[in-house]
């Protein structure tokens, strides 16, 4: 028998935000994504035209709604980048993730912000994957 799976029954891939300036600013996923029926959710920012020593920071957040309604910033899921001179114009890429038992109890959505310091204007855009998708059984297996 073959695989009645289909790559789209795994992993869900959409953009979360895209933004043609993130100067002295936080932007925020436009939704948070529910953890229920996926073991791992990743988020991808990529950001052009850093300018030089500037730095931004993309963190996840949970929440208890797709709205991001009593968001919380879990410390561990971050990751930065620091523009030198030499990079200034180059891509920038940040990856986090997070798995479904890292969240606290009471919350199940997960999303993103990134957030620069004041010198920065550049074009950004976070890309959201729920991975290892999972599925409820009735009955466990004999």
């Amino acid at each position: 028998m073959g695989n009645i799976h289909t790559f789209d029954s795994h992993i869900r891939t959409r953009f979360g935000v895209i933004d043609a300036s993130i100067d002295a600013a936080t932007l925020e996923t436009a939704e948070y994504v529910d953890m229920a029926n996926y073991d791992l959710v990743e988020f991808e920012c990529y950001a052009s035209n850093v300018t030089s020593a500037s730095y931004l920071t993309l963190k996840i957040w949970q929440a208890t709604s797709t709205a991001g309604a009593a968001s919380v910033s879990m410390t561990h899921a971050s990751a930065s980048v620091v523009s030198t001179a030499t990079h200034a114009t180059a891509l920038h890429a940040m990856v986090c993730q997070v798995r479904g038992e890292d969240l606290s109890a009471g919350y199940r959505y997960v999303g993103a912000q990134v957030a620069a310091n004041a010198s920065v204007a550049a074009l950004v855009c976070i890309g959201i994957h729920q991975l290892r998708a999972r599925y409820k059984q009735a009955t466990l297996p004999a």
